[in-house]
């Protein structure tokens, strides 16, 4: 089954917070500061994104099949956060792609 793992970066900001994770727009997890995760998802197209309260990080789109395995880092977007919880809440949190 293909797996998606999730490593947050350990960081003052939202420290004490969990932070959700939605796939294909449904909460499937919570993460904790420095914490990794690993889910199963069914193959075929998915989209992944964190949120927390109304801030959410940016939209990740991709496909599983039957041997993938998909590891996205997050951590705080850029800037300062009152800015980003203010104009850009869309990118309080950022989501990267990184190699397995």
């Amino acid at each position: 089954m293909p797996k998606l793992s999730i490593k947050r970066i350990s960081e003052f900001e939202n420290r004490a917070r969990k932070i959700q994770i939605n796939l294909d727009g449904k909460i499937v997890a919570t993460i904790k500061n420095g914490e990794q995760l690993e889910l199963d998802v069914p193959t075929g197209k998915h989209t992944v994104q964190a949120k927390i309260d109304w801030c959410s990080s940016n939209l990740i789109e991709f496909e599983a099949d039957t041997l993938s395995h998909i590891a996205l880092e997050l951590k705080s977007g850029d800037g300062p956060s009152l800015f980003r919880i203010i104009f850009r809440a869309k990118e309080y949190l950022k989501l990267t792609k990184m190699s397995p």
